[in-house]
């Protein structure tokens, strides 16, 4: 699957989640769209890719930033750090720092395995 399908499929999925959040149907934005409710589906599937202008029009009408609706096709940094501290939100205090220390612990072993691939033989 390229890159772009992907990306694609990801942003879909956070317009779905993001439609079902402010409780309105597919039907009720693809009207505000000016859309027919099956090419609206085509977005949320990942089919149809999203212009900037229907990026705009989407996050006004779900009242929040565009980079909500695209974070997670992130590959910097800056990004993923967000895409992680959506994920975490609504989990409680001590379940996060359980799962820091889960992360801690695989960027521990990451680093390890990247120094012995990059020593001289």
């Amino acid at each position: 699957m390229s890159r772009q399908v992907q990306i694609n499929k990801i942003v879909g999925r956070l317009v779905a989640k993001k439609r079902e959040a402010v409780s309105l149907t597919q039907e009720d934005v693809a009207d505000r769209l000016n859309l027919s409710t099956e090419a609206y589906g085509r977005i949320e599937r990942g089919v149809t890719p999203l212009t900037v202008s229907r990026l705009v029009k989407l996050a006004t009408l779900f009242q929040c930033g565009i980079d909500e609706l695209v974070v997670e096709t992130s590959t910097g940094l800056t990004g993923q750090a967000q895409y992680i501290a959506n994920m975490l939100d609504g989990v409680s205090s001590s379940d996060r720092d359980e799962i820091v220390k889960i992360v801690e612990k695989i960027c521990a072993l990451s680093h390890k395995k990247h120094q012995k691939s990059s020593k001289p033989y």
